[in-house]
Order: C-alpha cells, then sequence, then structure tokens
C-alpha cells in the first residue's frame, strides 16, 4: 500500500473495547484505503478446548460485562445440541426463561447505548466540544431524563438477576433446561416494573430519539450509507425473533437469499482473515469475499424481518419502512433500529410474564455426555451469535467456533468508514468533528470488540510485537500471521 499520509483517530470513544481508525491518504490527499483496526485479543475459542462442555455457559459470558446474558443461552442452546436435544425437547417454562432473559437483557444493553454513547453526538452535536460530548454533558443538558435512563437500565438489570441468579454473568442456564424456576412475587416484580417502563420512559425516550434523528437527518443520509446483506433470526411467519427460529439472509434487493439453522451454518458461511486485526471476517459463502458482505444487528434484524408480531413495534417498523424502505442500508438508522426493538422487547416481556407456563416448576430434561457436535444460535444485542461446539464421548470439548455478533458487521463496518471516509477527507488535516462523523458509524453499530477478538491459527495466536528504542520509535516489527481463508 503506497500511503504519503496516514491519519489516526485513537481510540475510537464510547464502544465496548478498543479499536482505532486508520486512513491512508496519497500525496493528493484522497484516501487509498482504510481500517478500522481492534487493537485487542481474548482467545476463547482455543481456552474452552478440553473443558467439559457443560462448564461453556459459565465461561463463555465472562467475554464481556454487557453481552454476558446472550453469551450464556446460546452457549446453554449450543451444549443442548451436543447432548442431543432439540429445542422442542427443552421443558416449555425453560425455554420461556431464558427468552424471558433474553429479552431482559435487551433492556439493559439498548438504553446503555443509545442513551449513554450515541445520544452525546445528537443532543450535544456532532462538532461540539468532546469534553462535553459524553454522558456527563447529556446529564448537564437533561439531569432529569439521565435519571430515567439509569432506572431504566437497571431495570434489564434486575431481570437478568431474577432470572440468571446474577445481575453479570447469569449461571441459570443448565444443560436440558434451567436450575431454578421463577416466583409468582418475582414474575408480579418484574411485570410492574416493565409495565412502569411503557407507560413513562419508553414514551419519552421514542419522542426524544426521532426528534433526534429528525434534526440529524443530514448525517443519517449521509454516513455509512453502504449497500449489503442482511442477516436476523425469524420465526415460522418472518417475525422478528430473539431467541429462536431459522436464520434469514436478505439480498440487497429485498429478496430472501438463504433461511437456515444454526447447524448448517458452515455452508452458508466462510471465515476469513487479515493481517490487521484480531477480528474475523465472515461473508456469504456462496459468493465470493467481495460480494458476500453481510450485517447483524438491530438494523439487519428488522431489515430481514417480515414483520414484527407486537403491535406497538410493528406500527413503528411500518413508518421506518415507509421513511427509508426496505432493506435500509444507512448505518446511523442502527439508533433508529434498536428504539423499534425496545418497544418490541418490552411488548414481549409482558407476554411473556402473563403466561402460565412462565412459573412452573418442569425445568429441565436430563441428558447424559456422548461424543457429539452443537450450535447454539440466537440474536444477541448487537446481532446474529453463534456458539459451536465438538465433543468426545466423555463430553470433553475438541473444538469451539464462536461467530460473535460483532464479528459478522466486521466487515460491514470497514466498508461503511471507508465509504463515508472517501467522501469526507479533503485534507491531510481534518478536523475534529470530521473525524469523529467517522466515529460515529463505528458507534452506531455498538460493536462489542471484547466479545468479538479470537481470531486463532493452527500456528497459534495472531499477535504483533514491535520493539522501540529509547526515543519511542519502531526498530522491528514481528508477526506471526498471513492472511488466509478459514
Amino acid at each position: 500500500m503506497n500511503a504519503a499520509k496516514i491519519i489516526k483517530v485513537d481510540p475510537v470513544t464510547r464502544i465496548e473495547g478498543h479499536a482505532e481508525i486508520k486512513l491512508f491518504l496519497d500525496e493528493n490527499n484522497k484516501l487509498v484505503d482504510s481500517q478500522v483496526k481492534v487493537v485487542e485479543l481474548r482467545g476463547f475459542e482455543k481456552f474452552l478446548v478440553g473443558r467439559p462442555v457443560e462448564e461453556m455457559p459459565l465461561i463463555t459470558p465472562r467475554m464481556c460485562g454487557i453481552c454476558h446474558a446472550p453469551h450464556h443461552m446460546c452457549s446453554a442452546k449450543g451444549v443442548d445440541a451436543a447432548f442431543g436435544l432439540e429445542p422442542e425437547d427443552i421443558p416449555p417454562t425453560a425455554f420461556k426463561l431464558r427468552k424471558l432473559m433474553l429479552y431482559g437483557s435487551f433492556i439493559h444493553s439498548h438504553v446503555l447505548h443509545f442513551f449513554y454513547l450515541v445520544a452525546p453526538d445528537l443532543v450535544m452535536g456532532p462538532d461540539s466540544d468532546p469534553t462535553k460530548r459524553n454522558v456527563f454533558g447529556v446529564l448537564e443538558a437533561n439531569p432529569e431524563l439521565v435519571k430515567k435512563v439509569i432506572a431504566a437500565r437497571k431495570l434489564g438489570q434486575e431481570i437478568t438477576k431474577i432470572l440468571g441468579g446474577r445481575t453479570v454473568h447469569p449461571v441459570t442456564c443448565v444443560p436440558g433446561g434451567q436450575a431454578h424456576a421463577l416466583s409468582n412475587e418475582n414474575r408480579d416484580k418484574i411485570e410492574r416494573g416493565v409495565k412502569d417502563l411503557a407507560s413513562g420512559f419508553l414514551i419519552e425516550a421514542k419522542d426524544l430519539a426521532f426528534s433526534l434523528f429528525d434534526k440529524y437527518s443530514d448525517a443519517i443520509d449521509t454516513l455509512g450509507d453502504y449497500p449489503t446483506m442482511h442477516m436476523g433470526l425469524v420465526g415460522n411467519e418472518g417475525e422478528l425473533d430473539f431467541y429462536n427460529g431459522m436464520v434469514r439472509l436478505l439480498g440487497t434487493d429485498a429478496q430472501v437469499l438463504e433461511e437456515f439453522r444454526g447447524a448448517e451454518y458452515r455452508d452458508i458461511i466462510a471465515e476469513r482473515v487479515k493481517d490487521y486485526s484480531y477480528l474475523k471476517f465472515p461473508y456469504y459463502k456462496k459468493r465470493s469475499f467481495e460480494d458476500g458482505c453481510y450485517r447483524v444487528g438491530p438494523l439487519a434484524r428488522i431489515n430481514a424481518a417480515d414483520k414484527i408480531d407486537t403491535p406497538i413495534a410493528q406500527e413503528l417498523l411500518t413508518e421506518f419502512r415507509n421513511k427509508f424502505g426496505r432493506p435500509a442500508n444507512k448505518s446511523l438508522l442502527y439508533n433508529y433500529a434498536r428504539i423499534i426493538e425496545l418497544a418490541y422487547t418490552v411488548e414481549t416481556i409482558l407476554d411473556l410474564v402473563a403466561d402460565p407456563d412462565i412459573t412452573g416448576t418442569k425445568l429441565r430434561t436430563p441428558v447424559k455426555a456422548r461424543e457429539g457436535e452443537g450450535v447454539g444460535i440466537l440474536e444477541a444485542h448487537r446481532g446474529t451469535l453463534f456458539h459451536h461446539y465438538v465433543t468426545d464421548k466423555k463430553g470433553i470439548t475438541t473444538d469451539v467456533n464462536l461467530i460473535v455478533a460483532t464479528v459478522g458487521n466486521n466487515e460491514a463496518i470497514n466498508r461503511s468508514v471507508h465509504a463515508s471516509a472517501k467522501d469526507l477527507i479533503v485534507d491531510a488535516e481534518p478536523a475534529e468533528g470530521l473525524l469523529n462523523r467517522l466515529e460515529m458509524i463505528v458507534r452506531a453499530y455498538d460493536p462489542c470488540f471484547s466479545c468479538a477478538t479470537h481470531y486463532l491459527r493452527s500456528g497459534g495466536v495472531a499477535t504483533e510485537l514491535k520493539i522501540v528504542d529509547y526515543m519511542g520509535k519502531v526498530t522491528h516489527t514481528l508477526k506471526n500471521w498471513e492472511d488466509e481463508q478459514r
């Protein structure tokens, strides 16, 4: 790569994990290339091998302090499958308790992302003083709103604690079902909290968000507008579903390209690596890497689904599609989609707690260790999540593969940033507010890089060692990878 100038945005702020944006310019300040570079490694895929498979739901949530509940349940689904169980083999009460825990965690995550990480750009403005462009600036501008945001997020965490045994890193999903039942008292507690959220904060949050989307419609129209395919779970009638269903891949022309079960994912998805990132780059296997880019997460889900089977969210989806069409490709619309999903989440939780099964006591189907293979799949906060385990006859894992939600968006994030940087970067010293717009694109995807950095190869961990002299100048760079496909 011939670059006369490199511009760095380091670090990308208000995301989970650590990353930088690198822009490579030629002598005429024209963008040659760009990278969203992730600078951390976790390596879960490797050190999970050799452990009893029933430990996976307890270990994998430690990838993150935000996405822990989806990992817990997705891992449990993969373990169930490794023991030979189908989703319908899980007792209905256990199935619904897992679903309730998952949907409760969406309240915590979506509220956190929109109001803590995205809102500062919209409340304070993309070009505002970066020392004020944060949650403390929002607090100063609207302290009453922030108090309600904290209470809403706390409710989501409380639901995880009730269903999962802990606020962070739940422990109640076990092979074949759940470890304990939901009491009537806790059922009523969840119902009261979510009803209050639906009649109060949710309405205020929706009105504020949509007013901000209107205010910054130019940014929505221009930042990160890149056409891709879209992936998400759908139910039997094509409805949005976070916990169970078929994985649908929607083409750029809104035609369904694939619908597949989790166990079939390797027929549909290929995984590639690049030398500058610890994240893998999945793509649609039936096309080339260049033509196989897809997205996951809130925007992809509402594009992939034909409908939402709760009334308020469906009304919002209809309004969204009237404005932006299907599929919508503008990256900042991820923020709009989260508001739709927040409404869907609240409505679904109220349906679940009204179901008599939710306080049942039959919680588990017995399992036995066996040589097997299982793939768990569900919708995490940030997109479609895959946990794949292979076990020997003693139930010890011999191979593990994870396609974490942020990994599914990895190539789309890079391409979205590149598309906008190509238009925005016209000189070698761009203004801070302009670079912040590139950060806004990354933030819209709500990436969780701690969850996503798992790239390992047969020769070991993909690592880079830099040796610097006493002046801080890099004298040697050693790395142990080559660009390859998996």
